[in-house]
Order: structure tokens, then sequence, then C-alpha cells
């Protein structure tokens, strides 16, 4: 019996090395009775690289696109950080009226197992599941702790699994766009926000979907993230997610995975395979040559007369460019 999984991505031609990636791996992990029904929603997405992501389609999987106009998303709070496309994800429900459940997910991830087995699981009783970040009354989180939550942890929002026939019964498009505007000015991480403020049944899954590259790459206890997730979850669930990761989340590193010189291995050997491997490789070429001027990238950091640019110099220091 083969199961359907429909899966959603978000994201534009800055990302399509990170976004290979995450869909590549998420295709390759299936197990053989799996088909994934995998749609890519995009606003700026050019023909060559519609053509790259649509040669990934196989016996596993199909690939469709959907494109949205931004209009919709004018008036609403964005960032160089939070652009158009982290709300995307907020209208699931309407984007794909034929299923009632599906899957999201950011694309700065490396999948390392099937999702079938999460998705057949019951959530009829939920409007979502995701993986709880922290408790709600927590004082050593990252996140915001808004006094309107209703739940007792803080769901983190780049991996979800939507109850989207109930999303849609309930109407939560229209609340997520209400509570946009009413929560403008308080508003920092806008969809992660939103989608807590908005949801107040939310089912909580195992740390394993979204195990945090410092948790995953080093011992976990001495991960920055480890002063909240232990509050969360037990120090043997936190070794097995690690373990046998389903998802690794590249976030908290302060450089991206797809934008180090000496990335993971098969981090690396996934992008390698993509259509696009020699540009990668040019721009890593690129930047191990301005490591060679460090120096001066971090005398400027410091010195330079505009904030902008300082800020500049500094992520070419770094290397997150």
């Amino acid at each position: 019996m083969v199961n359907v999984v429909p899966v959603v991505f978000a994201f534009d031609d800055n990302f399509k090395v990170p976004s290979w990636v995450a869909v590549k791996s998420l295709i390759d992990n299936a197990f053989n009775e799996t088909f994934y029904d995998i749609y890519i929603v995009y606003s700026r997405l050019n023909d060559e690289n519609i053509k790259a992501f649509s040669s990934l389609k196989n016996n596993h999987c199909n690939i469709s696109f959907i494109k949205i106009d931004n209009s919709r998303f004018d008036n609403m709070p964005k960032s160089e950080a939070w652009p158009y496309e982290v709300y995307y994800r907020l209208i699931i429900p309407e984007l794909l009226p034929q299923y009632d459940k599906v899957i999201y997910s950011d694309v700065d991830v490396m999948f390392k197992g099937d999702m079938s087995g999460l998705y057949n699981e019951d959530i009829s009783e939920y409007q979502c599941a995701a993986v709880p970040a922290e408790r709600k009354d927590e004082s050593d989180g990252i996140h915001q702790h808004f006094a309107e939550y209703e739940n007792d942890y803080v769901y983190l929002s780049g991996f979800m699994f939507l109850n989207t026939k109930r999303m849609r019964e309930e109407n939560i498009v229209a609340k997520f766009f209400e509570n946009m505007k009413k929560y403008e000015k308080r508003l920092k991480m806008f969809d992660l926000e939103v989608f807590n403020l908005s949801c107040n049944k939310i089912k909580p899954i195992g740390y394993e979907y979204c195990v945090l590259e410092n948790t995953y790459y080093g011992d976990y206890e001495k991960a920055p993230e480890y002063r909240f997730l232990k509050n969360v979850f037990s120090g043997e669930e936190l070794a097995k997610a690690k373990a046998f990761p389903k998802i690794v989340h590249y976030a908290g590193g302060k450089v991206k995975m797809w934008k180090k010189t000496s990335p993971d291995p098969e981090y690396k050997a996934y992008i390698l395979s993509a259509p696009f491997a020699e540009e990668y490789l040019k721009r890593i070429r690129m930047k191990k040559a301005m490591k060679l001027l460090n120096p001066l990238w971090w005398f400027l950091s410091k010195a330079a007369p505009v904030k902008k640019q300082r800020k500049k110099f500094k992520n070419i220091l770094r290397g997150n460019y």
C-alpha cells in the first residue's frame, strides 16, 4: 500500500542551495511505500531553478509549483530575516484544499528519515502538531513569551504537521491574518509568534523532528539551546534524537551550513548532486580566498563609519554571506 504524504516548502532563488538539500534528502530517505506529493511555494523562482527542482521527480515523488501573489502580505510586518516567504506556511490550508493533513518544512534542514510514520498519526483532535522549544514560563529561553499564548509550550514553526481540514473548519487562516495586524508592533519572529498566538490545540512531537545543529554536531548538553530544551525533553529523549534524528535543522549556528567553506560531508554531497554545483564550488573558492583578508574585514567591522557597513564586514569575517 502506497502512503501519499503531501509536503510543502517555500523559498526563492536565493535559497536554492539549502532547498536542494532539503528536497533531495526528503526524497532519498523515503521508504519504498512512501510517495511524496511535494509543493514548492514561491513568488520569485526563475525558470532554470524550476527546471532543476523538477528534475528530482521520480517514483517516490511528484513536484508541483505554486506561485504566490505577495500583495496579500504587503501590509504585514516583515524584515530582512523574515521576508514574505515566512508567511506562506500560514496559508497552506487554502493552497491545498484537496488534503486534510499536510507537512510543512523550512528549507534549512537535512532529512534523515521517512515522514510517513508521522503523517499517519491521528491529529484529528488538534489543529496541528509541532516540536516544542521551551516552556511558556521559561525564564532563560530565546523566544518572546506572550501572555496571550494558550499553550504550555512555545512551538517551533520550521516544521509543522497541519490538520488542514480542522484549520479550514475553524477558519484559522483568517485568525493568522487577524493576529498579524493585532500584534504587528510586538512581533519579532513573525510566523512563529503568529502560529503560537493563533493555534491553541497543538500536539507536541518529538525533538527528532527538529534536531538543532548545535545539539547534533556537538555535546548537546553544552549547546546554548540546552538550557531551555532540558525543561521540555528528558536527557534520554535528547540523546535518542541526536543519535537517530528524523530532521537536522540548521538554525542557531553562526554560519549557515551551505555558506561554510567546510560543510558537513553528507550535506555537501547533496549540494554536489545539484545542477548548480559548480556555481556553489566557485563561491566556496571565492570565500576561501576572501578569508586571507580576514584582518582587513576585522578592522572594517570595527571602524566602518556606518553601522550597516560594519554589519556587512562582520558577516564577511564570519563567512556568512
